[in-house]
């Protein structure tokens, strides 16, 4: 699927270049009080040995002030590197611009997925829905059998049944394989034909395997991982935790909103 490792590649690059603009600040800071450390020595060599040293407050100030506005612009900009720097092409609900990203690593043989998946996921989007872009992406590798199935949910995903199918094969754990894949395919309706091409030919197995190998380099050690707005959050967290987290960011972003309130 050369479009999506494309667009994979994109995301790489955004991330690195995120780190890169976070070390050249650091240099820029480094830089100016360097500069001040010279005016200062210069103005110490200058001075008459009998007096001491003065240094012009204003040209101080405005290097520091400059300084200043550079780490804050920079901060901001890495902010916003990191809320998406997890984001690709994968399958995801809500607003593309949401202030909230959320992006979840994930394993469909996982027990502690599917708690997340049964008593977390929903409440997140009936109480935050509407702030939230929620992004799903795999991290399989529990069983020989965790990269097919993952396939294969990336092949229902290709016919637009992503979710559907996600919650089929939540809530069938146990019998994942070959002919549930078929099964669920024809209960949602797919065409059966592609679908099974899909499976054969195995589409989407190195789609899976990236996922996974940016999950590893973020970060994640175990399923599920979650990313939101670029902090990790390991495990099955209770919903609280969620909620914590996510209140924090959109306090961060100016927006005032409790569930069950405006």
């Amino acid at each position: 699927m050369p479009e999506a490792n494309e667009t994979k590649q994109e995301h790489k690059r955004d991330w690195d270049a995120g780190i890169s603009r976070a070390g050249l600040n650091y240099l820029a800071i480094a830089a100016a009080f360097c500069v001040i450390g010279i005016l200062i020595g210069k103005a110490a060599f200058e001075a008459p040995a009998n007096q001491g040293v003065t240094v012009d407050e204003a040209q101080l100030r405005a290097i520091i002030e400059t300084v200043l506005d550079e780490r804050n612009s920079g901060a901001a900009s890495a902010d916003e590197t990191d809320r998406f720097a997890l984001v690709d092409d994968d399958p995801y609900l809500g607003d593309e611009d949401a202030p909230i990203v959320i992006v979840e690593f994930s394993d469909f043989f996982c027990s502690y997925c599917k708690r997340h998946f049964d008593q977390t996921f929903e409440p997140l989007l009936e109480n935050y829905g509407q702030h939230i872009r929620y992004v799903y992406r795999d991290f399989a590798r529990l069983t020989p059998e965790s990269t097919p199935a993952a396939a294969a949910a990336q092949c229902a995903f290709a016919q637009g049944k992503f979710w559907e199918i996600r919650a089929a094969f939540f809530d069938h754990q146990s019998e994942l394989g070959y002919d549930f894949y078929l099964q669920a395919a024809e209960e949602y309706e797919l065409d059966i034909e592609e679908y099974t091409a899909c499976l054969d030919e195995g589409r989407y197995i190195d789609e899976v395997e990236i996922d996974g190998f940016d999950g590893q380099i973020a970060g994640v050690r175990g399923t599920p991982g979650f990313f939101i707005n670029g902090q990790i959050l390991s495990g099955a967290q209770p919903y609280s935790i969620f909620e914590r987290m996510i209140q924090r960011e959109l306090d961060k972003a100016g927006i005032e909103y409790s569930p069950g309130g405006s």
